[in-house]
């Protein structure tokens, strides 16, 4: 009896020891992506703190950034925006935050309601499979983080029709016990609990820009969709969940270089919100939200600059047309104010530095920091008109143009302390310019020699360099209040504006 007593003790240990090794190994293989992106969301609402929640695909996750949202309005929001999520997803993903909290508003966008298929994994017969196994994996991000639950499973099984692939999310781990080779530290943090995660409440921002992008389109008020498609229905069911729930619900259609399947889409989902009575912005028709040259990362993508001014656009909308509290200086959301502070540090750092001159260009247009900008006369940068729209859109004016048109240097110097702009085109001088630095003088002397000074000090030229006497752009930032000097860049503009570091 005794015998059979520690037996069957040993057993049971060796079974809690067991279990305890697969739980570890399945949390270290386990792809981090839906971890790092929900971590807050799991958190946030169980402390009921998230008023909005934003849904759609990645043009959300790119384009709505929860931390400019709380530090403009005070509104406290969470990305649940997926790649290349559609509606039905989108709704599937409402259903599934729902059993963590109740917002008081739901912003849902409409991109990709022209999809008319059931399931990911098959789409249409003509679908590429590059296109499926993307999708496939792209679903990943917004199930993983969530527990097997009845849920799940009506979720998994509506979205996926293979059965087979409905396993790798109802029980990832099928997927990822072969991750050995990819581990990171990261991937041990986890167990830990010091693993990084997403710091934007579930956004992404894309910061970098693309130089070719068309966006001249005419918008097509009458144009529908020819067919009622499988994400109308969806959207239906999103708006029908929140008035049955009481929830506040905004339909959107956010900016980009759009497709006349696009602008169907957009009219479409205006039709449905008006049939439902809920408020809808059609950003597609709004032509002065974006700047296309440079609040795009690629065609289909905001830029972080983008992403600021869509998310001022709804949080106007918020603010004027609902009573959600401003939580700034409440102590209970000082988590938000740590992360408000943390992505500001993260643009500063963007707008003194980075890799690409047209990255940093585009970031001044925030204001955080003062630059003075440099051009030689024989500048590529001159004769590209995508780079002279970025300073104009940085100053506001027409200026560099005339330098890019007569082959002349060109000087900028912004200085956001007092708001002043001073540009300068071929050899004329500029004196005492009232900056945070103090009075500065600016003379140009010739090609390859050009003064910029403290008038009380006429020794310390600041644009003057014998190791780069070959660069043809220089870009100085300094800090608004102090006037302290954060950075000075060089660039040879015909290596595509890359900076050496």
């Amino acid at each position: 009896m005794k015998r059979k007593l520690i037996l069957t003790l040993k057993t049971i240990l060796f079974l809690i020891l067991l279990g305890g090794v697969l739980c570890t190994v399945m949390l270290v293989t386990e792809r981090k992506t839906s971890y790092m992106k929900n971590k807050d969301f799991f958190e946030e609402a169980k402390k009921d703190h998230l008023d909005v929640l934003f849904l759609g695909s990645s043009h959300v996750i790119n384009g709505i950034n929860p931390i400019d949202l709380y530090e403009d309005y005070g509104i406290t929001s969470y990305n649940l925006g997926g790649h290349g999520s559609l509606l039905k997803e989108s709704y599937w993903q409402l259903i599934r935050a729902l059993d963590y909290c109740k917002p008081d508003y739901v912003v849902v966008d409409c991109f990709m309601m022209d999809r008319n298929y059931d399931y990911i994994d098959e789409m249409y017969e003509e679908t590429p499979e590059e296109f499926r196994q993307a999708a496939i994996s792209q679903l990943h991000l917004n199930m993983d983080a969530y527990p097997l639950s009845k849920l799940k499973i009506a979720a998994v099984k509506d979205l996926v029709h293979d059965p087979d692939i409905q396993k790798q999310y109802l029980f990832d781990f099928m997927v990822y016990h072969n991750r050995w080779n990819e581990l990171e530290q990261k991937d041990f943090q986890r167990l830990t609990g010091t693993s990084e995660y997403n710091m934007l409440m579930g956004a992404e921002m894309k910061h970098e820009l693309e130089g070719s992008i068309s966006y001249d389109y005419e918008y097509d008020t009458a144009a529908r969709l020819p067919e009622h498609t499988v994400c109308e229905e969806y959207l239906m069911k999103i708006i029908d969940e929140c008035q049955r729930d009481g929830i506040g619900i905004l339909v959107t259609y956010l900016p980009f270089a759009a497709e006349p399947q696009d602008i169907q889409s957009a009219n479409s989902a205006g039709d449905i919100a008006a049939q439902y009575g809920v408020p809808y912005i059609n950003m597609l028709q709004m032509e002065d939200i974006i700047d296309p040259k440079a609040d795009l990362s690629d065609p289909g993508h905001l830029s972080s600059t983008g992403a600021k001014k869509v998310t001022d656009c709804i949080g106007k909308w918020l603010s004027e047309n609902t009573d959600l509290k401003d939580h700034r200086g409440d102590a209970e959301f000082s988590k938000w104010d740590e992360l408000s502070a943390g992505y500001d540090k993260e643009v500063r750092d963007r707008e003194i530095s980075y890799r690409l001159l047209t990255t940093q260009l585009n970031m001044l247009t925030l204001g955080d920091v003062s630059a003075a900008l440099y051009l030689t006369e024989d500048s590529p940068a001159l004769q590209d008109p995508w780079f002279r729209h970025l300073v104009s859109n940085l100053t506001g004016t027409d200026k560099i143009e005339e330098a890019g048109r007569d082959h002349q240097q060109y000087f900028l110097l912004m200085d956001r302390a007092s708001g002043n702009i001073y540009e300068a085109v071929g050899y004329e001088p500029v004196e005492n310019m009232d900056t945070s630095m103090g009075q500065m003088t600016y003379i140009p002397i010739e090609k390859k020699f050009r003064l910029l000074y403290l008038t009380s000090d006429e020794n310390n030229n600041f644009l003057y360099d014998d190791d780069h006497l070959e660069d043809d752009v220089q870009l100085i930032t300094y800090d608004n209040n102090s006037g302290e000097m954060l950075s000075h860049i060089y660039c040879e503009s015909s290596h595509n504006y890359e900076i050496e570091e």
